[in-house]
């Protein structure tokens, strides 16, 4: 639970700075912050010399700064910096709350269901960089969210998307984050060989399963030495769990 304080408490700074600069408070918009801008931003560089919408050198320098700290940490973002993900993990806290359960889903499932983010990565850089628009806007809650369902949502059509992922998060930890973030889809082959990841002592481990179960994203670090799954967030809820001190640590690996 230290470790949670710690994180959650990063996680509401974050939150805080974001609904400021949402209010418009800041300087910048909130949107000028967000590393997927990058992304959409590329297509633009590469072929007008110039960023697309309303993406700019910020969302760039983002972008890179996320990659490379995936390269160190693994999704250490997204775990210990995103806002959309902090709200995320809040919600499916809350689900298990209300509605306790033990069954989880089917693993082949949960793998095949993790092929919509790439599906979503792809259509939502083919469409911007086709029209020169940020067509994910209708369908990202971190722009819904802190727009106020602004300017490029859709409607209906928004509220149906966004009803769906609260829903989501609701029933299944990181519903959004596991399967339809983009950015996450962008990343997870630099947090494969992110060089700080979670650490299994075999001689001391007991094979309870503590460490699965407290993980948000269902990840298995008993069946593992090293854990260089694409989704761990090094968020380190599993080594707070863990009944065996010293089990599972922190370690810098390749």
């Amino acid at each position: 639970m230290k470790t949670r304080v710690l994180r959650y408490s990063m996680l509401t700074v974050v939150l805080g700075l974001t609904t400021y600069l949402a209010l418009g408070f800041g300087k910048r918009s909130f949107e000028a912050y967000c590393p997927f801008g990058g992304m959409e931003s590329l297509w633009g560089l590469f072929r007008e010399g110039q960023f697309s919408c309303a993406t700019g050198p910020l969302n760039l320098s983002m972008l890179v700064a996320v990659i490379i700290l995936a390269l160190i940490a693994k999704k250490a973002f997204c775990g210990w910096v995103c806002p959309i993900g902090f709200l995320s993990e809040l919600i499916g806290r809350l689900g298990l709350k209300i509605i306790p359960r033990n069954t989880k889903l089917n693993p082949k499932l949960n793998d095949r269901l993790k092929l919509i983010r790439y599906v979503g990565l792809i259509l939502a850089l083919y469409f911007t960089y086709r029209t020169g628009e940020l067509i994910l806007r209708g369908y990202d809650p971190f722009y819904i969210i802190f727009s106020g369902f602004g300017h490029g949502t859709l409607g209906l059509v928004t509220i149906i998307v966004f009803t769906i992922t609260i829903i989501g998060s609701f029933l299944i930890p990181m519903f959004f984050c596991r399967y339809l973030c983009p950015l996450g889809a962008t990343i997870d082959p630099f947090s494969r060989l992110g060089l700080i990841k979670i650490a299994r002592d075999e001689e001391l481990c007991i094979d309870c399963g503590d460490c699965q179960a407290a993980c948000p994203h269902d990840i298995a670090p008993h069946e593992m030495i090293y854990v260089r799954h694409r989704d761990c967030t090094n968020c380190l809820e599993c080594i707070d769990a863990c009944p065996e001190k010293d089990c599972l640590t922190l370690k810098v690996k390749l």
